[in-house]
């Protein structure tokens, strides 16, 4: 009687738990440094979220390229982030998919130098991104068509994400394309928000990614990742309190701004994490646009497997 007493305690404990008292699931996630977009990844290590949903997750900093090399060869299981460097990757013959986003909407503005006032004035001028072909320059690319500017008139240069704000303040760029804080702290010194690029262009910001195997092997393990990210995303924009001081903490930001940044977050990242039709076609577009894979006629199956992201999304009550 007293074994299936303690059996029966155990039983219980384990079910409080949510599994818990279980071995976990331990896996690697390659993620290129520490931004807006991988908060949720942060935060679901941070939060417990991972853990809550039977995963020991190991967060990895990699640039782009390496990432898509480590996750080929096993030495990652995911990869943080879905976008023009991750789809290259999987047309250029990886056999990985975008099985989740943070949000379809970006917040990236294009601020620039005090003097400059318009989208002309930028015209033969060095415009800062943090990587060639990276979602900053394509999503800046196809907001320019957008406007009925030719990308050709505008020179597009690639600085590392520490160098934002110090390529501005000495002037050795006329302007870059920014999300906060820097945008804030930028446009806090007198600079210029000349556009609005999320305005413009519906484009995946952040995500994930993982190899076709991973997704027929560990379909079990796949949803769980992803409703922990899921999770962790709506805990952040679900509170403001919660997120301003997470933000604080996290990325050293000073609380006026970090208020600022949540009230954007909040109106962005609204959604259920399912990849979109319409914003990965624009990844692929925006790839074709430089010249890359530009006889291609590319599925949205082939760079996209959404049904995992779904049956997250229902579980948490969204509706699509």
């Amino acid at each position: 009687m007293r074994t299936r007493f303690i059996l029966l305690c155990g039983l219980i404990c384990a079910l409080c738990y949510g599994g818990s008292l279980f071995a976990q699931d331990k896996v690697r996630i390659g993620y290129i440094g520490l931004s807006l977009s991988s908060l949720p990844l942060v935060a679901a290590r941070e939060l417990g979220f991972f853990s809550r949903n039977g995963v020991q997750a190991e967060v990895v900093l990699l640039t782009s390229q390496l990432s898509a090399v480590a996750l080929n060869s096993g030495e990652l299981q995911y990869v943080a982030g879905v976008g023009p460097g991750s789809v290259s990757a999987t047309l250029a013959g990886s056999p990985s998919r975008a099985v989740w986003i943070v949000a379809n909407r970006m917040i990236y503005d294009v601020i620039a130098q005090p003097e400059l006032k318009t989208l002309q004035d930028l015209r033969g001028k060095r415009i800062g991104v943090s990587g060639l072909g990276a979602t900053t320059h394509t999503a800046f690319t196809m907001a320019l068509e957008k406007t009925g500017a030719n990308p050709k008139d505008f020179v597009v240069v690639a600085l590392g994400p520490q160098q934002h704000q110090r390529a501005m303040e000495s002037k050795s760029v006329d302007a870059m394309i920014v999300d906060p804080p820097v945008s804030f702290v930028l446009l806090k010194k007198g600079f210029n928000k000349i556009l609005d690029i999320g305005a413009a262009v519906e484009m995946p910001v952040g995500g994930l990614t993982t190899l076709t195997k991973t997704l027929d092997g560990k379909p079990d393990q796949v949803r769980r990742v992803i409703k922990a990210l899921q999770q962790a995303k709506e805990s952040l924009i679900g509170s403001r309190e919660r997120s301003v001081g997470f933000i604080v903490k996290t990325m050293n930001m000073e609380p006026e701004i970090a208020v600022k940044t949540f009230d954007l977050m909040a109106f962005a990242w609204a959604g259920s994490g399912v990849p979109t039709r319409p914003g990965m076609e624009n990844i692929v577009k925006g790839i074709q646009s430089q010249g890359r894979f530009a006889d291609r006629k590319v599925a949205f199956e082939e760079i996209a497997e959404p049904r995992f992201a779904l049956q997250v999304a229902r579980e948490l009550g969204h509706k699509e």
